[in-house]
């Protein structure tokens, strides 16, 4: 299923050894870890856009058309639900790069990390890494959304895998 989806968003498989080597670069990343990123910084991004000028854009949100366009539109409700969770439950600012940024911040790896765990059933590891980033009852909710934008994700088709070397050594 996963190469069906890169074929399918014209993306290649991430060959370790065509990768820049920096252990914080996004050149590394599967291609569902690269959607997510891209969904975070995009959310961010229109949420700080949003406070200069309520207007929508004439074109529309590009994250709704990004959504839309990678065919995971039933997902976005979900993934909003659980970036106004992060946002407001948060302990401190979620650092968050701009879009075109090439490097990883510890807080993005930690949420496409627990997406991946979210998406593999391993709800007992959801918890604890909220809570650093959360206030506690605000991370038992952001959980719940995590989980179910990360089921959403699966049954769209884009698996994620278990969170493995930096990624999963970010998680805490």
């Amino acid at each position: 299923m996963q190469n069906s989806m890169n074929e399918k968003f014209g993306l290649s498989q991430i060959d370790p050894r065509q990768s820049c080597g920096r252990p914080d670069c996004i050149c590394a990343l599967a291609p569902g870890e690269r959607f997510i990123l891209w969904a975070v910084r995009q959310w961010q991004c229109e949420l700080i856009g949003w406070r200069f000028d309520p207007t929508l854009p004439r074109d529309g949100s590009a994250l709704v058309r990004g959504f839309e366009a990678a065919g995971l539109l039933d997902t976005l409700t979900d993934f909003a639900t659980l970036m106004d969770v992060l946002l407001f439950g948060a302990q401190r600012a979620l650092e968050i790069h701009a879009p075109a940024c090439s490097c990883l911040s510890r807080d993005e790896a930690t949420l496409i990390a627990l997406c991946g765990l979210a998406q593999g059933d391993h709800d007992g590891s959801l918890v604890a890494p909220l809570e650093t980033l959360m206030v506690p009852r605000a991370a038992r909710v952001a959980a719940l959304r995590l989980r179910s934008f990360a089921e959403a994700l699966g049954d769209a088709g884009l698996k994620l895998s278990l969170p493995s070397g930096t990624a999963a050594g970010r998680l805490n």
